[in-house]
């Protein structure tokens, strides 16, 4: 959604009610066999998995801002796609494992665990940041939405300490002032944590009736 506000696209968004188990009914996996949002349909063309829409989008509609958002010097571009997949591979699954956990009502909250795998992150990020100011350049790519709205979302369960992540911390209080963030990001991580809350609240009332 950022990378369409920052390409003047306006897309059509379908809701799916994942809730509801939308996403692992047969109409959506035909579209996308992994039963996962996001998913892309331009035209009769169909492409799945947030990383692979942004490229998509920027080779097609990103016009003079595609070279910003993903640089075509090969090492720049390097690091680009270093940085998509780290948080594909690992940044992502730590948070993801948090909402698992509270949607499927285990926890009330993040487990030590949770936190040191989110706290392992943040060292990967801290590390990749410490010599620029961005994820993988000097300037906002594809990457830094991709690993920031994670981190952005992750604040929810941690926030990573400026003492401990001091490059981190500054990276993401960076990225918050990016007009796309303050517009689109910053409600939706206000919804997610209400969502959160309000699981896990859920979760501590069952676990007190046992």
């Amino acid at each position: 959604m950022m990378l369409s506000e920052l390409l003047h696209l306006q897309p059509q968004y379908n809701d799916v009610k994942l809730l509801q188990g939308e996403h692992k009914a047969p109409p959506f996996k035909k579209l996308n066999p992994m039963g996962t949002v996001p998913v892309l349909q331009d035209g009769d063309f169909v492409v799945s998995e947030s990383h692979a829409i942004m490229k998509y989008l920027v080779a097609v509609y990103g016009g003079d801002k595609s070279e910003a958002l993903y640089p075509s010097d090969v090492r720049t571009r390097a690091l680009v796609d270093q940085a998509m997949f780290f948080n594909a591979g690992v940044f992502f699954k730590a948070f993801i494992a948090v909402g698992q956990a509270t949607f499927l009502g285990g926890i009330t909250e993040p487990t030590r665990q949770h936190v040191q795998d989110i706290e392992s992150s943040f060292e990967v990020v801290d590390a990749y940041v410490r010599a620029r100011p961005y994820i993988a350049a000097d300037h906002l790519t594809i990457a830094d939405l991709a690993a920031g709205s994670t981190a952005a979302t992750m604040h929810v369960f941690h926030k990573p300490d400026p003492d401990k992540f001091p490059h981190c911390a500054a990276w993401v209080s960076r990225l918050e002032e990016e007009p796309v963030f303050k517009t689109i990001m910053a409600p939706g991580v206000v919804y997610f944590s209400k969502l959160m809350h309000s699981l896990w609240k859920r979760n501590k009332e069952n676990m007190n009736k046992k």
